[in-house]
């Protein structure tokens, strides 16, 4: 797990710049420029396409992960792998677009009544889809040549700053909404291109791949993981992103604009989680190849821990001011609305990331169907949660039918994992975890907030954030939580002794 640690921190320089900058853009440059109305047409366009991606691609990103290693050669360029990693999902792409087109009606009918503003945008969803689909297979190419950080700072600075730019040109009056959208799809098609020139600079752009190493088997083998995966990740899209679209559709885009904002607060959360599974999912998927069921148990503890930690940290930081956070927004009286959401979300994201790497553990194994099998459930639950509570309770509603279908979600794969290979994700310093937060998080009742402006706010969130991210660190380090993080600490902790003897 250390060299998941620090691969995941250079990583995380590069995410959390995106943080930053994404902060910026979705609660003051989006929200100042844009109405609801705007904020929820371009988001949905994202994340729809982000939802259709993950069944367009026909799961080549996880093929990549899970198959590379027989094709792995730095002498070959890994054997051309990636001409087949960017030819595979055409079919998918062709499938797509024959069906997205076909339903191109029932699609319009479905947003006509609260949502008719999205439909002169629909079919954007398509180019965006193709765009996610090759930037997230390209990924899984750099993640296997153990290269993160250039594509992460593609996916977390690159795009997140020139959204901002064009929302600003936007608010500027530059051009109309209209092309505003169109140059947004636009700067995800040249993060492809960026991505395929640096895979070109790596010297791992090779698209000689001979198909005859597809043998024995082989092909169905990735065909059939492949196809499986896809029926998952579509099943993972609807949990985390159909409660936006339902919302759009039953109710309007104004709530919908509401609760995109309050997720996008509660998402925040998740970022130490997504750099640590980008380097230990093929970690996960060696070991396990390998049979090495101690180094999966290791990463399983690790992963749980150190996420518990990194997610709990920043969860701790958003609800001590969350309040004052509201407050300083843009149209801050409409977007407070969804405090509750903030809460509910982010309680339910903590704990499935509390829960480690167990997804990647049942993808990556023998087991693989079940974790198809349980999306499928989940997604079926996602949308007749949503059906069941919008309309009863609005954007809190989505947000309790997310809340629980994320809670069975992760509580189903820690039984999994513990059906399969008896093993569990939680250990005693998981619950020194918790007592440090909760510890914590009372001492931040204790504390007094300021306002009346924006910047006597912000100090006061930044006073606030400062004396508990000190307290938390002490108590992590002087407790012992985490050998990784004391480890890491005392080896920066060494490099500076040296440097300053020099």
């Amino acid at each position: 797990m250390g060299i998941v640690i620090r691969q995941s921190l250079k990583a995380s320089v590069g995410s959390y710049i995106g943080v930053g900058i994404g902060i910026i853009n979705q609660l003051y440059v989006s929200l100042a420029f844009l109405s609801e109305d705007q904020l929820a047409i371009s988001r949905l366009l994202l994340e729809n396409s982000m939802l259709f991606a993950a069944f367009a691609h026909l799961g080549t990103p996880f093929i990549a992960d899970r198959f590379f290693g027989y094709f792995r050669d730095d002498k070959t360029r890994n054997n051309g792998f990636l001409g087949f990693l960017l030819a595979f999902p055409l079919i998918g792409i062709g499938l797509f677009v024959a069906v997205y087109l076909g339903f191109e009606q029932q699609i319009k009918d479905y947003f006509a009544e609260k949502s008719a503003k999205l439909i002169p945008y629909h079919i954007l969803v398509i180019p965006f889809t193709i765009f996610w689909i090759y930037i997230s297979v390209l990924e899984a190419y750099c993640r296997n040549n153990a290269r993160i950080a250039i594509p992460t700072f593609v996916r977390e600075v690159y795009l997140k700053l020139a959204n901002v730019l064009v929302i600003l040109m936007f608010g500027l009056g530059w051009y109309s909404f209209d092309w505003m959208i169109y140059l947004v799809v636009g700067i995800h098609g040249l993060a492809v291109v960026i991505l395929l020139f640096y895979i070109y600079q790596l010297g791992k752009f090779s698209l000689q791949f001979d198909f005859s190493q597809l043998k024995g088997g082989l092909f169905r083998q990735m065909l059939y993981f492949g196809l499986f995966i896809v029926m998952g990740g579509v099943g993972t899209q609807v949990v985390y992103f159909i409660d936006r679209t339902m919302l759009s559709g039953g109710v309007g885009l104004k709530d919908a604009a509401i609760f995109i904002i309050a997720t996008y607060i509660a998402g925040i959360i998740e970022i130490p989680r997504k750099t640590i599974t980008q380097i230990s999912t093929p970690l996960v998927s060696n070991s396990l190849r390998q049979n090495d069921m101690a180094h999966v148990q290791e990463l399983y503890h690790k992963s749980s821990l150190n996420q518990l930690l990194a997610g709990g940290f920043v969860f701790l930081l958003i609800w001590a001011n969350i309040d004052s956070i509201f407050s300083i927004l843009p149209k801050a009286e409409i977007y407070s609305q969804g405090k509750m959401v903030v809460l509910l979300l982010a309680s339910a994201k903590l704990f499935e990331m509390a829960t480690g790497v167990n997804g990647e553990i049942i993808n990556y194994s023998r087991y693989f169907r079940y974790a198809t099998y349980l999306m499928i459930v989940m997604a079926c639950l996602a949308i007749g949660a949503n059906s069941y509570f919008i309309p009863r309770y609005g954007i809190n509603g989505a947000a309790l039918a997310t809340t629980i279908t994320t809670l069975i979600f992760a509580l189903s794969k820690v039984g999994m994992v513990w059906i399969f290979f008896r093993i569990l994700p939680f250990t005693f310093s998981g619950v020194k975890a918790v007592a440090v937060l909760a510890l914590v998080y009372g001492v931040s009742l204790l504390l007094p907030e300021w306002g009346g402006s924006f910047w006597l706010t912000l100090l006061s969130i930044a006073v606030r954030s400062l004396i508990l991210a000190g307290l938390f660190a002490a108590l992590v380090l002087w407790l012992r939580v985490s050998e990784d993080v004391n480890g890491l600490v005392g080896s920066l902790w060494g490099r500076v002794q040296t440097f300053r003897r020099r």
